[in-house]
């Protein structure tokens, strides 16, 4: 049983603090219009993904923010609100362009989960027929596992 270990504040800080430095570099640097706040989730999670980070190294303070994400969209918030004139004049196109968006990202989301649940389906079914394949020479019913 391994006891974790505890990151203070500051440290958990700081490293969200340096992958938004690097964020906002990359974001500067490429091409195309990503907001730098995407750009860091992303290298987040392939820092988590690759080891390099542990999750218990920016878990304390992720939760404590995924916790006031709410107060965090008030910004949002008061910018629509402050936009109402171009709401009143454009609101039907933009509703039908989150409409369609929408539909267009859960259709897409739907056939790339189907990809992967059928290639995993298919290696899994792979690996079946190869360990029903190779049998004990002792005893037909039993499998060797390799």
């Amino acid at each position: 049983m391994s006891a974790k270990k505890v990151y203070g504040f500051l440290t958990q800080a700081f490293i969200f603090a340096v992958i938004m430095l690097v964020s906002n570099m990359i974001a500067a640097i490429v091409p195309i219009p990503i907001p730098a706040s995407v750009v860091g989730l992303v290298l987040l999670f392939l820092l988590l993904c690759l080891k390099v980070i542990k999750l218990e190294q920016v878990e304390t303070l992720g939760t404590s923010l995924t916790s006031l994400i709410g107060f965090l969209f008030v910004p949002s918030g008061i910018s629509v609100m402050n936009s109402l004139g171009v709401m009143q004049q454009y609101g039907l196109q933009i509703v039908l362009v989150i409409l369609l968006a929408t539909i267009i990202l859960l259709g897409a989301t739907g056939l790339f989960s189907q990809l992967i649940l059928s290639l995993s389906g298919k290696r899994k079914t792979a690996a079946d027929v190869k360990t029903k394949t190779v049998q004990s020479p002792q005893n037909n019913k039993e499998l060797v596992h390799h």
